[in-house]
C-alpha cells in the first residue's frame, strides 16, 4: 500500500485471499530444505522348527512389524513429504499444516495345530 510500501523483497505474512492485494501466493522466502532419510517399513519374523512343540502345534511363526520408525531431516514441519493437497495440482509440495505420519507397531503369531 502507499502508506506501507515494504521493501519489495519479503512478502507479507498473510495467506487470506482478498486481503492486502491478494498477496496469498507462495514465494521463495518460504522454501526450506526437504531432504530426508526414513526407515519406513520393517518386518522381522521367526519360524520355529516343525515339531518343536510336540504334536499339539504343527507350525509356529512369530513376527513383529513397524511402520514409520525413523525420519532424519532438518525440515521444520511434521513430514518432509508435504504433498497433502493432491486435489489441487497448483499447490503440490506446499505444507499447509499436514498431520504427522503415525508410527505403527504390529505383533503376531501364525499357528498351525
Amino acid at each position: 500500500s502507499p502508506s506501507e510500501p515494504g521493501n519489495g523483497e519479503i512478502p507479507r505474512a498473510d495467506r487470506l485471499t482478498g486481503n492486502h492485494g491478494n498477496n496469498n501466493r507462495p514465494s521463495s522466502f518460504q522454501i526450506e530444505d526437504g531432504s530426508y532419510i526414513r526407515l519406513r517399513n520393517v518386518t522381522i519374523g521367526y519360524n520355529f522348527p516343525a515339531g518343536a512343540f510336540g504334536d499339539f502345534i504343527e507350525n509356529l511363526r512369530l513376527y513383529a512389524s513397524g511402520t514409520n520408525l525413523f525420519t532424519s531431516t532438518d525440515y521444520l514441519g511434521f513430514n518432509p513429504e508435504v504433498n497433502n493437497q493432491n486435489q489441487f495440482p497448483g499447490v503440490q509440495g506446499e505444507d499447509y499444516g499436514a498431520y504427522p505420519l503415525s508410527r505403527v507397531f504390529t505383533f503376531g503369531a501364525n499357528i498351525t495345530f
